[in-house]
């Protein structure tokens, strides 16, 4: 399996959870940027979602990063989870 087939399956993982977490479902855009073996996730969601997807204490990302983690090794890629913080908009 090629870093991109494994980038896909992760990504559509990551989106099934992310949709189960969130309200506007319509609003979630998951991109994904492939360099060397490291495949960098990038969830954006509506300014209201954004506490839910990361939880208090940061624990449901930490989650999030930990099922996304353990899908990766099984996969034989690494692969990082991040959530761009909307305070300002």
């Amino acid at each position: 399996m090629d870093q991109q087939e494994a980038a896909r399956i992760l990504e559509d993982m990551l989106l099934s959870m992310v949709t189960a977490l969130v309200d506007n479902e319509d609003e979630i855009n998951i991109s994904s940027h492939a360099t060397g073996s490291t495949v960098l996730f990038e969830v954006d969601v509506a300014k209201d979602d954004v506490g839910k997807l990361i939880g208090r204490s940061g624990k449901t990302a930490g989650a999030l990063r930990h099922v996304l983690g353990a899908a990766s090794a099984k996969l034989r890629v690494r692969s990082i989870l991040a959530i761009p913080d909307k305070k300002g908009e």
